[in-house]
């Protein structure tokens, strides 16, 4: 009898084991397979994080104002402001 009970004792510590083993390496590929993820967002991230600085940069505002508009914009107040309505009837 306790040959019996030692080998299902032994039989189920090895399968609980390899269950536990294969559903860790599961777990392993998820936990992986997000790091990866999180870098190439981050990466994302940072190169549009990047490109907004470069564009948004007041130097980089001042040549595209160059380049596209040369002496069509004027520097205006905020009070030089007014609001235009339009009504328009039928």
């Amino acid at each position: 009898m306790k040959k019996c009970l030692i080998f299902f004792l032994i039989t189920f510590l090895i399968i609980t084991t390899a269950l536990i083993k294969n559903s860790t390496r599961e777990l392993e590929t998820k936990i992986f397979n997000s790091r990866e993820r999180i870098k190439i967002l981050t990466n994302k991230k940072e190169m549009i994080f990047l490109q907004n600085n470069y564009l948004s940069s007041p130097q980089r505002l001042f040549e595209l104002k160059k380049e596209f508009f040369d002496k069509k914009l004027e520097v205006l107040e905020l009070k030089q402001f007014k609001n235009l309505t339009y009504n328009e009837k039928r």
